[in-house]
C-alpha cells in the first residue's frame, strides 16, 4: 500500500468506513461542518424571548420566521411546538435553509461521486484527480452487502486481474500518459469527496433518493447512513430512513 493509498484509508476507517488490502468493503460517512449561530445572536435572541432551551438550529429559524411580521414573543415560553408546527403542519422549511451541513463521503466509487454531483444544489469538494500521483494507484470498492462470500472474492479477483494486465501492458513515461492510464483505471476506484448542502435540500434529496425504484444500491447505502446521522443532530427537521422510503419523489416539490 502506497502512502497515498494509506491515507486514504485512514479517510475512510475515521468515517466509519472499512478496508481491507486495497479493497473498499464499507463506504465512510461522517458529519464534517455544521453552523453555529454567533453570541451576539444569542443575546439579541434573548431579548426577544426566543427559547434558549432549543437548539440553535431551531432557535435562528424561529427568529427568520418571526422576522418577517415582527411577531416575537411577549414572554419567554417553550418553543418547541412552535418549531414542531411550523414543519409538521405547515411543511415550512425555508426558514431553515440557511443552516448549511457538510458531510465526507469517503471511499465510494466514481459512479455513486457523479450521482451526488449531479445534485445542482450541492457544493462538492472532490478528492484529487487524474492528473495528480495519488491516483496512480487507487484503492478499490468492493461491494459486501447482500452478497455470498464467493461474490465478493470474484470481484477482488477481477480487479487484481485487471492490475495485473495493466501492469505488464502499460508502462507510462510521461505526465500526460499516466494521466491517461488513470482515466482508464477501472469505475470503482475508490474516491473521497465533501458535499455540503442546506438541511431543506438534504430534506428534499432525501425524499427522492431514498427509493427502491431505480435508486442505485450504494447510494441508498450511503444516504441511510446520512439520514441516521441528521435526524440525530436534527430531530424535528428529518424523518427517519423507513418514512423517507415510504414517500413518493413528488413530495420533494411540496416543500416550501
Amino acid at each position: 500500500m502506497n502512502k497515498y493509498q494509506a491515507k486514504h484509508k485512514i479517510l475512510i476507517e475515521e468515517s466509519g468506513g472499512k478496508v481491507q488490502d486495497i479493497f473498499v468493503e464499507e463506504v465512510g460517512v461522517l458529519l464534517t461542518k455544521k453552523p453555529s449561530v454567533s453570541e451576539k445572536a444569542l443575546d439579541l435572541f434573548e431579548k426577544l424571548n426566543i427559547d434558549n432551551e432549543r437548539p440553535e438550529y431551531e432557535q435562528h429559524a424561529e427568529f427568520n420566521s418571526r422576522l418577517t411580521y415582527l411577531s416575537f414573543k411577549n414572554n419567554k415560553e417553550s418553543s418547541k411546538k412552535y418549531n414542531e408546527k411550523m414543519i409538521n403542519e405547515y411543511g415550512h422549511r425555508s426558514v431553515y435553509n440557511d443552516e448549511q451541513v457538510t458531510f465526507l463521503i469517503a471511499g465510494c466509487s466514481i459512479e455513486t461521486m457523479l450521482e451526488f454531483i449531479a445534485h445542482n444544489e450541492a457544493t462538492i469538494a472532490r478528492l484529487t484527480s487524474s492528473k495528480t500521483n495519488a491516483q496512480n494507484e487507487t484503492l478499490y470498492r468492493v461491494r459486501t452487502k447482500g452478497l455470498s462470500k464467493k461474490f465478493i472474492e470474484i470481484q477482488k479477483k477481477m480487479i487484481k486481474t485487471y492490475l495485473s494486465e495493466v501492469a505488464t501492458l502499460s508502462n507510462p513515461e510521461t505526465d500526460i500518459e499516466k494521466e491517461i492510464t488513470n482515466i482508464l483505471n477501472l469505475g470503482n476506484k475508490a474516491v473521497s469527496f465533501t458535499i455540503s448542502m442546506s438541511i431543506k435540500d438534504w430534506h428534499k434529496t432525501l425524499i427522492g433518493r431514498l427509493s427502491h425504484h431505480g435508486v442505485e444500491t450504494e447510494m441508498l447505502e450511503i444516504l441511510e447512513k446520512v439520514v441516521e446521522v441528521l435526524k440525530t443532530e436534527y430531530p424535528i427537521f428529518f424523518k427517519n430512513k423507513e418514512e423517507y422510503y415510504e414517500m413518493n419523489n413528488n413530495k420533494k416539490y411540496e416543500e416550501k
